[in-house]
């Protein structure tokens, strides 16, 4: 992928090259980022990329920066060796770098997180499914998956099947590995959004097929190789629910994100299983309640989504006139 010099600035300033995070100075959250960017648009510089070629001084003047911030932004614009070889080693593995800039980034996280939206992802397999019509199938990690959880499952994924729906997991044990199995074996289209390990994931063997057969797309903001943690877990949820037309949520530990995406409106249709007890603050906070679904739950809940859907395309449209 040939990027421009924003993109290229984008990484610089907010990847991890190294895992462990052994960096000289500490990538940008995206808040940080957010702001970096609005001051350059705001100065003489008029974008993120004329950073390139200014010293501290520059940043100093310029932009108004501390002198620790300025050397923090000079550092991290500086280390376009080590990312050249770092980017060179995640295309040996099939994975590819995106950034706010490309044209490639997924509309649905640009307009759905809006200023929140990571500047940049990890990117594996087929690059238009993050935008495709999706569901996501939600649970907390290890939790042992009890039959009747397993039946609605497959009906949610032989209904995301025939209607034309991507399946959306975070990647972890429980309900989300059971839909990425049951996409493998019946068909279908999968979304992994992973809190860490990318590139451990990717050799899993049904996921390394789905993704040789354009079934599936793998996402990350974490280094390919870094370990998931909990911190990283609760950033990969946001894009999770915003990928998402619906959202069936198994089990939560309060941690999923849920609740936020239904305060943000991320996602407009969240369903919250009846039979898990660690439901209820969801269910009490508005999330839709969903028990022993049948084909034709889904073909009906489905048309409200793509009525939604429809709606936002339209609205979107619009403004593209103005």
């Amino acid at each position: 992928m040939n990027h421009s010099e924003n993109a290229y600035a984008a990484m610089l300033l907010t990847m991890a090259l190294s895992p462990n995070k052994e960096e000289y100075a500490r990538p940008l959250s995206t808040q940080e980022f957010r702001n970096v960017e609005a001051l350059a648009r705001s100065s003489g510089f008029g974008s993120i990329g004329a950073l390139l070629d200014v010293d501290i001084s520059g940043l100093v003047m310029l932009l108004g920066l501390t002198d620790d911030e300025a050397y923090r932004v000079y550092t991290l614009l500086h280390r376009d060796v080590q990312l050249s070889y770092a980017l060179g080693g995640f295309l040996e593995d099939g994975i590819e770098v995106v950034t706010q800039y490309d044209a490639g980034y997924p509309r649905r996280l640009a307009e759905g997180l809006k200023e929140a939206a990571p500047p940049f992802l990890y990117r594996c397999g087929n690059s238009a499914l993050p935008d495709q019509p999706a569901i996501a199938v939600v649970g907390i990690s290890g939790v042992r998956t009890a039959p009747e959880a397993r039946k609605q499952v497959e009906v949610l994924v032989d209904g995301a099947r025939r209607h034309g729906y991507a399946v959306v997991t975070g990647g972890e044990l429980g309900v989300s590995h059971l839909a990425a199995g049951l996409v493998a074996e019946r068909g279908g289209q999968l979304v992994d959004v992973l809190g860490g390990g990318l590139r451990e994931h990717l050799k899993n063997d049904s996921i390394s097929r789905l993704v040789a057969e354009s079934r599936a797309a793998v996402l990350s903001t974490e280094h390919p190789d870094a370990l998931f943690t909990v911190n990283h877990a609760i950033a990969r949820n946001r894009l999770l629910f915003a990928l998402a037309d619906a959202a069936f949520v198994f089990n939560t530990d309060g941690r999923r994100g849920e609740l936020d995406a239904l305060a943000t409106r991320t996602c407009d249709w969240i369903y919250a299983w009846q039979d898990c007890a660690g439901n209820q603050p969801l269910l009490g906070r508005g999330g839709r309640p969903f028990h022993n679904l049948t084909d034709g739950d889904f073909d009906e809940m489905s048309r409200h989504w793509s009525s939604s859907r429809a709606q936002q395309m339209n609205m979107f449209d619009l403004l593209d006139k103005f």
